[in-house]
């Protein structure tokens, strides 16, 4: 019976951990975005609409749940080096219309040094 128990709790625990984990991260509204200082990590959620290199030109996006987001008509500059890692999707992926989360250092005003990218084209709507 205690065995039971102990492999029950195992396997619910085991659950909740990988349902933690699935939930898309939640990014940074545009305002406080634009309110982050120099050197600060942040977590956008973001439109491509245009690389070049290693510059990546997107809108802002702000989150209405998991999957819906909507237009802000704010504009930020990306730096995404070669070593930028992506969690999900490739740097083929990086084309116009692309949705992305970005883990990224604020280095200036709407600009921002990108460290890890997750593409979510697929799995979300823009309104």
């Amino acid at each position: 019976m205690r065995l039971a128990l102990y492999v029950a709790a195992a396997v619910l625990a085991g659950t909740v951990a990988a349902s933690a984990q699935m939930a898309p991260p939640i990014p940074m509204t545009p305002r406080q975005f634009e309110s982050s200082s120099t050197g600060q990590s942040v977590t956008l959620v973001v439109r491509v609409d245009r690389l070049a290199r290693t510059s990546v030109d997107a809108e802002l996006l702000e989150r209405l749940d998991d999957s819906h987001y909507r237009t802000t008509g704010k504009r930020v500059a990306l730096y995404l080096p070669a070593e930028t890692s992506f969690v999900m999707g490739t740097m083929a992926d990086l084309r116009p219309g692309a949705i992305v989360f970005v883990y990224a250092v604020t280095t200036t005003a709407a600009h921002a040094d990108v460290k890890r990218v997750i593409v979510v084209t697929r799995y979300v709507t823009v309104e």
